[in-house]
């Protein structure tokens, strides 16, 4: 490993650690996009999930990888509140404004995020975004390959009505229907 790039936060880049990846030829080896220049398109919220307001979003995604797993994107969105349900791993930094973020658990717990600060929602959280005026953030996107048994199974559950076509896209909600589910059947 006497190639290998020490991380100060312990990861390592070697080359002799693993084979070169082989991409489609017609794959841009490097993508790029600006924060600053992109057109964000209308990205609407899930009008169930809007408890306060008329929140407008909007986004772009600026790179995706070559095995759709991991991807970055820009996204803002106007004044209300909402709830919003991660279907993925996301990490995210704030670029302009501030929202308040609550989580849907047993702690409750309350997060301000301002612009420079970062956060990570892990897949299956279910908070209330509470945005005052604007706010604009910079996201990474980790998705999670599904195999084909658990798809069957969440179109299973679709079919017998145990989950809406709403939640169909999210695998957040998926969890805590299973969640709620699996406590109910304990009663």
């Amino acid at each position: 490993m006497e190639n290998a790039l020490k991380s100060p936060f312990g990861f390592n880049d070697s080359t002799a650690a693993r084979p070169a990846k082989r991409l489609p030829s017609n794959f841009p080896l490097i993508q790029t996009g600006s924060i600053l220049e992109q057109d964000l398109q209308p990205a609407p919220i899930n009008p169930d999930w809007i408890l306060q307001g008329n929140p407008t979003a909007k986004a772009t995604t600026l790179a995706i990888a070559t095995d759709n797993t991991l991807s970055c994107a820009v996204w803002e969105c106007t004044a209300g509140k909402f709830q919003w349900v991660f279907g993925l791993d996301e990490i995210v930094q704030i670029l302009e404004g501030e929202v308040v973020i609550e989580e849907q658990n047993a702690g409750r717990k309350v997060h301000r995020l301002r612009a420079g600060d970062i956060a990570l929602f892990p897949d299956g959280l279910t908070a209330h975004w509470t945005v005052s005026n604007y706010v604009k953030k910079f996201a990474i996107h980790r998705t999670i390959p599904r195999s084909i048994a658990w798809r069957v199974k969440r179109k299973l559950r679709h079919l017998l009505g145990l989950v809406t076509k709403a939640g169909m896209g999210c695998y957040g909600a998926m969890v805590h229907l299973e969640t709620a589910v699996e406590t109910l059947s304990m009663a």
